[in-house]
C-alpha cells in the first residue's frame, strides 16, 4: 500500500505543480506559432510592397521611354516635313524659272508681230493665239502661286508625311499642268505667226 500511495502521490504531484509548465510550455508554443505566422505575414506584404514599387518604377520607366519615343517621332515629321518643302519648293523654283523664259518666249513673239505688222502682214490669228497663252500665261503664274502657298503651309503637326507628300504633289502637278497648257499655247501663236509670215512673202 505505501508503494500505491506514493505512487498516487508523485502523480498528485506532478499533476499539480508541472501541469501549469505543460500549459505555459502550450502558450509558448501557441504564441511562437502566431508570432511566426506574424512575421511570415509582414514578409508577404514587403514582398508584395517591393513588387508594387518595382511595377511602378517599370511603369515610370515605361513612360519616360513612350515619351522619348514620342518627341523623336514628333522630331523626324518635322524634318521630313522640312525636307518635303526643301524638295518641292526647288521643283517650283524650276517652274518658275520655265514661268520667266516662257514669258520671255512671248514678248519676243509680240515683238515678231508688231514687226509683221509694220510690214503689213495679218497677224490676227497669231494675236488671238498669243492673248490666250498669255491667259494660260497668267493661269500658270496663279497656279504656281498657289502651289507655293500650299506648300509653305504644310505643317507636320496637322497631317502625316504620306499626306504632306500627297498635297505637295497635288499642288505641283496642277502647276505643272498649267505650264504645260502655256508652253502650248504659245507654240500655237508661234505656228500661226510662221503661217502669216508664209503667207505675206
Amino acid at each position: 500500500m505505501k508503494k500505491i500511495l506514493f505512487v498516487f502521490f508523485v502523480l498528485f504531484f506532478l499533476v499539480v505543480f508541472h501541469a501549469p509548465a505543460l500549459a505555459k510550455d502550450g502558450e509558448d508554443n501557441e504564441h511562437k506559432v502566431q508570432g511566426k505566422l506574424l512575421e511570415l505575414r509582414e514578409k508577404r506584404l514587403d514582398v508584395i510592397d517591393a513588387r508594387r514599387e518595382m511595377r511602378q518604377k517599370l511603369d515610370l520607366r515605361k513612360q519616360g521611354v513612350r515619351d522619348k519615343i514620342a518627341t523623336k517621332q514628333a522630331e523626324l515629321k518635322q524634318e521630313s516635313a522640312e525636307r518635303i518643302k526643301q524638295v518641292f519648293s526647288k521643283i517650283l523654283a524650276r517652274m518658275n524659272a520655265a514661268l520667266i523664259r516662257l514669258d520671255k518666249l512671248a514678248l519676243r513673239i509680240a515683238s515678231r508681230i508688231e514687226k509683221l505688222q509694220a510690214r503689213g502682214v495679218d497677224t490676227s490669228k497669231a494675236e488671238a493665239e498669243l492673248v490666250e497663252a498669255e491667259a494660260a500665261g497668267a493661269a500658270a503664274a496663279n497656279a504656281i502661286g498657289l502651289a507655293t502657298e500650299q506648300i509653305n503651309a504644310i505643317d507636320a503637326a496637322d497631317i502625316s508625311v504620306r499626306d504632306m507628300v500627297s498635297e505637295a504633289k497635288g499642288a505641283v502637278k496642277t502647276a505643272k499642268d498649267a505650264l504645260k497648257v502655256y508652253h502650248r499655247a504659245l507654240v500655237e501663236a508661234i505656228r500661226e505667226l510662221k503661217a502669216s509670215d508664209k503667207e505675206a512673202t
